[in-house]
């Protein structure tokens, strides 16, 4: 605080940073804010270093340091900067002897010359993250971050929300493509079972061999037992083997309907059984070859 009411009435700008050797010491610089700065805004842009801090350190000692603009003297001691003064030339001696009175020296400490003018060079391990963190503070205000989360927020809300209708749109587009998809399934479907029970009706009639030796063997069978009497029950062929069933008369001669069903050309293997209940069962094998 005293520090900077010695400051002079231009130094509007100050700067504390800490001490790089001894961490309880801090040093403090003023500088005035050009005009062109104060009148765009009251806070600097970014965060300002000072110069004394960019160059290389001397360990103890004082120096007369060329900076960009003007001057620096410097007292070092024990690898810590003690005082320091800026001048826009090269002070004379009594504006060095007031600098090394103020920086409390002893009487045989102060000399009445200043130092020859050096350029020091920069430093080259400077830390740029300290200048991040301040230039973050410098622009991390409470009304400026209030904006950019409301931003954030926003944004966020409507990219969830074109996120949300393109996936609603996209949902929809599905569920109309898989009824498509449904129904074209369902109409092969049926198609399928159709062809399926073409197919069995195929085999079916496959299992009845040739149309001409079937029908051969039905009229051999059938025209040995006619009668006004008789019917039909049920007609059975599997593995060439045709069966007939009649109802009717029971006092036929099995013995003759044999022999009178071999002598057809379309059948071969017969035989007769006749139930008490008036059914004629009649087996045979349809002929595959034609009998000489």
């Amino acid at each position: 605080m005293q520090a900077k009411r010695e400051a002079s009435s231009e130094a509007n700008v100050s700067k504390i940073e800490q001490d790089q050797v001894d961490r309880k010491m801090a040093g403090l610089w003023t500088w005035p804010m050009p005009e062109r700065e104060a009148v765009a805004d009251k806070t600097p842009a970014a965060r300002s270093i000072p110069e004394t801090l960019a160059r290389v350190p001397m360990h103890s000692g004082r120096r007369l340091v060329k900076c960009l603009e003007g001057v620096e003297g410097q007292i070092w001691g024990d690898g810590s900067l003690v005082a320091s003064r800026w001048w826009p030339d090269v002070p004379n001696q009594k504006q060095w002897v007031v600098f090394l009175r103020s920086a409390r020296l002893k009487t045989n400490e102060i000399s009445l010359s200043p130092p020859h003018l050096e350029e020091v060079p920069w430093r080259a391990n400077l830390s740029f993250v300290d200048s991040a963190v301040d230039a973050a503070r410098t622009y991390a205000t409470p009304m400026r971050l209030f904006i950019a989360t409301s931003m954030l927020l926003v944004s966020l809300t409507l990219y969830a929300g074109m996120q949300y209708l393109h996936y609603t749109r996209t949902l929809q587009n599905l569920h109309s493509q898989i009824a498509a998809r449904k129904e074209i399934v369902s109409d092969v479907l049926v198609q399928r079972n159709k062809a399926i029970q073409n197919l069995q009706v195929i085999n079916h009639i496959a299992n009845f061999g040739k149309p001409t030796a079937l029908l051969a063997g039905l009229a051999g069978g059938l025209g040995k037992v006619q009668g006004d009497d008789m019917s039909l029950v049920r007609i059975t062929l599997r593995d060439n083997q045709l069966r007939l069933r009649l109802k009717g008369k029971s006092d036929i001669n099995g013995a003759a309907l044999v022999k009178l069903l071999e002598n057809d050309p379309a059948l071969e293997s017969v035989s007769v059984v006749s139930n008490p209940n008036k059914i004629i069962e009649i087996s045979a094998k349809l002929a595959t070859k034609e009998k000489k």
